[in-house]
């Protein structure tokens, strides 16, 4: 059997276009509830990692958490955000119960709203 894989993509919907550059952490939540990183990525002009988040054979059941720094990102591209940014980290927890199947998290963000959902 092939193992499943975990990807995003994140859209700039202020700019209306992928946002590269921007930092992405994955966490595994333990039995405590608190999230432990195991990965930092960046997204790539196409607003994608350039490999899966977790791989074939990585994806093992249990609870995750994306965090996706769009604040230091809008920083860097010169948007017009207020210091603090309105939206600075965007925490994204959600659970793997099937290692075979393909997850796939998108991000839609603009610096004062955000919408996040399963993809296929």
């Amino acid at each position: 059997m092939v193992g499943g894989t975990l990807t995003t993509n994140v859209l700039d919907t202020a700019r209306g276009r992928p946002a590269a550059g921007l930092r992405i952490d994955l966490a595994v939540i333990g039995p405590d509830g608190r999230p432990r990183r195991v990965k930092t990525m960046t997204t790539d002009a196409d607003g994608r990692t350039e490999t899966p988040l977790l791989a074939a054979g990585e994806l093992q059941p249990g609870r995750y958490e994306l965090t996706f720094h769009v604040g230091a990102y809008f920083k860097a591209v010169g948007a017009a955000v207020t210091d603090p940014p309105f939206i600075d980290q965007i925490p994204v927890r959600f659970a793997i119960t099937d290692p075979a199947a393909h997850y796939s998290v998108p991000l839609f963000v603009s610096p004062w709203g955000y919408a996040v959902y399963r993809g296929s």
